[in-house]
């Protein structure tokens, strides 16, 4: 697949949707509202409250596993972008997420009084700096990154391999640090006095992390272009809010401040998540409904070639029978001690016109995919109506079919193609015919009708006496695969109903129980002088004599 398609199809991740109005409304709205609660934290203050150990280890868990998550599905939208922006964004929250969990074990009071690992007074303060720097440290990598296209290379690249890569050096990252926080942690800058107070340096190191939260929040403002952006900002401000409460309320632990400023710990981690995994289900639902419809499509495409196929099979079973027959009548004749060479001649003539007529038939389930206007001319409607019935004579004369014909001679003419809209009246006629060899206690008759409108459309209709059809089956008569025959296929009047429509026409059915079913075919006429057919005039004698038409 070319690269440029490979970036099209990466557009479709989470982090690189873009953003609605309204979803830039709600992120604004927790931003807002992160910043109020850091305010009335600030005017609260540092006021001194009960001491619980178990308050950080049940905060800061939370935290980890959210970062730890959030770390997780980074590394997967990594997977499908192969942007390093969000390897490099899930690296920090890795980092983050080992960090933190090395901060709730060092804690004094969390677990031991002095903590575990071996920790010092200065311990959990320096993991606290450090934690609140990766946000803001690679966040603005990710920034940083983002705005970069992303090279052929990169895209043939194993995922796996870079992830593994990276996990692998946050891993180590993460373990110096800690190291260097336990075991350097006394020789680095005093912060913590005794269990309650810090020294005045705390609020002076923790703007450091404050500074970069505020830069990065500047930088990533500014570039900003996905959901996965938005929700990084608000990430910013729940940190920012965090530190401005060390910074320039106080630091202390055991206080108002202490308690009420660890959700918004929570908050920022979250914020990534929450995207994600909202953006996520959101793809997810656009994904089900593509694939539903892909489906859907896949299915009309083999339902539509089922229909080509099987309506070619309705369609030359009819011919293929009187070239069978014919074919067994000249054998018969050819075995006679005296050729009978006019019925010869009349049999083959049958064969031929049958075998014409399969051409035809072909070329006319051919034309209903092709453009429409193709191979269309005016047609005499009149001559089309008695070709479809001497088609058929065969049929008519041996189920003992009385057939009357009743042409208007000053009919227009219609454009369109013929053997698509002789295949419409074939049909017609031939389940009429079907319908009236179930008759037995009445006469058989059909009766053909060609008239003119005043909306100028010419109309045909097919009555036939038979025994017509319920009306709760009139709605979907002409629907692929539903038939009222026994043997049906159910496609013959679905095709016509096609066939109608391609031509601007209109087909409607009307039918009474015991009495019979008329159909009529309307099509648009065109402006033109009337036929001179002489299918109109007078009578004209068809095949048996069975049919006959009117003026």
């Amino acid at each position: 697949m070319p690269f440029s398609e490979l970036r099209d199809e990466a557009r479709l991740s989470v982090a690189s949707v873009p953003a609605t109005p309204g979803q830039r409304r709600v992120a604004l709205a927790f931003s807002l509202g992160i910043a109020c609660a850091a305010v009335f934290i600030g005017y609260v203050g540092l006021v001194p409250m009960p001491r619980s150990d178990g308050f950080i280890p049940a905060v800061q868990s939370i935290i980890a596993a959210i970062d730890f998550i959030t770390a997780v599905l980074l590394f997967a939208q990594y997977a499908t972008e192969r942007s390093r922006a969000l390897l490099v964004l899930g690296a920090g929250y890795l980092f983050t997420f080992m960090v933190v969990a090395a901060h709730t074990l060092t804690f004094p009071g969390a677990f031991t009084p002095e903590g575990f690992l071996g920790a010092g007074r200065q311990t959990a303060a320096w993991l606290y700096i450090v934690w609140h720097l990766a946000l803001p440290v690679t966040a603005f990598g990710y920034v940083w990154l983002k705005s970069k296209p992303i090279s052929a290379p990169q895209m043939d690249a194993t995922t796996t391999r870079a992830i593994r890569r990276t996990v692998l050096l946050v891993v180590s990252a993460a373990v110096v640090t800690v190291w260097v926080a336990v075991v350097a942690g006394d020789a680095l800058p005093t912060l913590v006095l005794s269990a309650r107070t810090f020294a005045s340096t705390a609020s002076f190191v923790t703007a450091l992390p404050l500074l970069a939260s505020v830069i990065c929040f500047v930088v990533l403002w500014r570039r900003r272009t996905s959901v996965l952006d938005e929700w990084l900002l608000v990430a910013l401000v729940a940190s920012m809010a965090e530190t401005a409460l060390v910074v320039f309320v106080g630091a202390s632990r055991y206080t108002f401040a202490f308690y009420a400023s660890r959700p918004l710990a929570v908050v920022a981690s979250c914020a990534v998540l929450v995207a994600l995994l909202s953006e996520m289900a959101s793809l997810y639902v656009r994904l089900s409904t593509a694939v539903k419809a892909l489906q859907r499509e896949r299915a009309n495409k083999l339902m539509n070639l089922d229909v080509v196929v099987s309506s070619i099979a309705h369609e030359i079973k009819q011919p293929l029978m009187v070239i069978t027959t014919c074919s067994a009548v000249i054998e018969n004749l050819l075995r006679k001690p005296k050729l009978d060479v006019e019925d010869v001649r009349l049999n083959l003539g049958d064969v031929t016109s049958a075998s014409r007529r399969i051409g035809e038939t072909i070329d006319s389930l051919r034309g209903l995919f092709r453009n429409p206007q193709e191979a269309h001319r005016l047609i005499d409607v009149n001559e089309l109506a008695l070709e479809a019935l001497k088609t058929l004579d065969a049929e008519i004369s041996g189920n003992q079919i009385a057939v009357s014909a009743e042409f208007d001679s000053g009919l227009p003419q219609v454009l369109g193609h013929r053997g698509q809209l002789r295949e419409v009246l074939v049909n017609i006629v031939q389940n009429a015919i079907d319908e009236l060899a179930a008759v037995h206690d009445r006469a058989r008759t059909l009766r053909v009708r060609t008239t003119s409108t005043h909306r100028n459309r010419v109309s045909i209709t097919i009555e036939d006496s038979g025994g017509g059809i319920a009306a709760e089956r009139l709605s979907n008569l002409f629907t692929a695969f539903v038939t009222t025959k026994a043997r049906g296929m159910g496609l013959g009047l679905s095709l016509c109903q096609m066939i109608v429509d391609r031509h601007n026409g209109q087909l409607s059915v009307s039918s009474d129980i015991g009495k019979g079913t008329r159909i009529e075919v309307s099509l648009p006429a065109e402006p033109v002088a009337a036929a001179a057919s002489g299918a109109g005039a007078g009578v004209a004698r068809v095949a048996t004599g069975s049919i006959k038409a009117e003026a």
